[in-house]
């Protein structure tokens, strides 16, 4: 069969809308012009993709199926077109990231002066994304790219993971003069009997082991501040007995004030981001530049982490 995108858009208006005169408002076309276009796609197809209930016309089984291609087509075509009027100059464009909690606060202050001076006249979005809601959001094309969990990225089918960033040394984080820094040799059981200020709700790979060193087998009970950002959760910690995790670079200014300390690496805790995008969506040269740009900004975060380990940590 020849794909019209018109008719597939009518049908697509009309699953939504559930009735051909609402739909054929939305579209701005005439009721009949709307049955004749449904009746022309089915002939088409051969086989019926709506039938009417109670609640108003509703795709059948194999409808469904259909639209759903269909979606994907219309959002690939629409990809298309938008990128063909950026280039001709006749729209500016923007483009929208999501990063988790800690990959915003290391990597967003570092790539983003690099991708706007290079595209000056494109909007740059940058979201703060919960790791769970990022691939809905990437699917809802809310975002363009997403820079995140690689765990919780990789296991949905529907997205294409561009590149795995080295993983990034994390520490649990207490103030200065807590009463773990007094013990030669705290371990993970030490901390976890202090109240955790919590950023994200963390991925399973990290869950299991605090959840080992605790000796629990759930999570009920365990004491946590659910805190928005990381520059929240420091000011908690730096006040109060909580510890949180965070890299060096996080720290540098609250170490340096004498606020913060890293307490105890283990061998779990590290980030791991990947970027990634919605599979099969067009890949733009916007969104190939962010994609470079968040690399070398990652090779300069890995560097600086480095030299603050050799400062902080072995030096100690």
């Amino acid at each position: 069969m020849q794909i019209d995108f018109r008719l597939l858009r009518q049908a697509q208006a009309l699953a939504e809308h559930g009735s051909f005169s609402r739909a054929a408002e939305a579209l701005n076309i005439a009721q009949p012009s709307l049955s004749r276009g449904i009746k022309e796609l089915e002939a088409r197809v051969g086989l019926p993709l709506f039938e009417r209930r109670r609640s108003g016309h509703q795709p059948t089984d194999f409808g469904r199926v259909f639209l759903d291609h269909a979606a994907q087509l219309l959002a690939g075509v629409g990809d298309l077109e938008q990128e063909v009027a950026r280039v001709k100059g006749l729209v500016t464009g923007e483009l929208a990231v999501g990063f988790g909690a800690y990959a915003a606060e290391a990597l967003a202050p570092v790539c983003a002066p690099v991708f706007v001076s290079k595209h000056p006249s494109l909007r740059l979005r940058v979201r703060m994304e919960e790791p769970s809601a990022m691939a809905r959001s990437l699917r809802a094309r809310t975002i363009d790219l997403a820079v995140g969990e690689s765990s919780v990225l990789a296991d949905d089918d529907a997205i294409e993971v561009m590149a795995t960033l080295a993983p990034l040394t994390g520490y649990v984080v207490v103030r200065a003069g807590h009463p773990l820094t007094r013990q030669p040799h705290p371990a993970m059981s030490d901390v976890l009997a202090y109240p955790f200020a919590q950023v994200v709700m963390l991925p399973a790979r990290l869950l299991k082991p605090m959840l080992a060193a605790r000796g629990a087998a759930s999570l009920p009970g365990f004491p946590a501040i659910e805190c928005p950002s990381f520059n929240l959760a420091a000011r908690i910690v730096a006040t109060t007995d909580a510890f949180t995790f965070a890299s060096l670079g996080t720290l540098r200014e609250a170490m340096n004030r004498g606020e913060l300390v890293p307490l105890l690496q283990a061998p779990w805790l590290h980030a791991e981001w990947s970027i990634a995008r919605l599979r099969r969506r067009i890949m733009s040269p916007a969104m190939s530049d962010m994609v470079e740009a968040l690399q070398h900004a990652h090779v300069q975060l890995l560097s600086e982490e480095s030299a603050l380990r050799n400062r902080w940590i072995l030096a100690s």
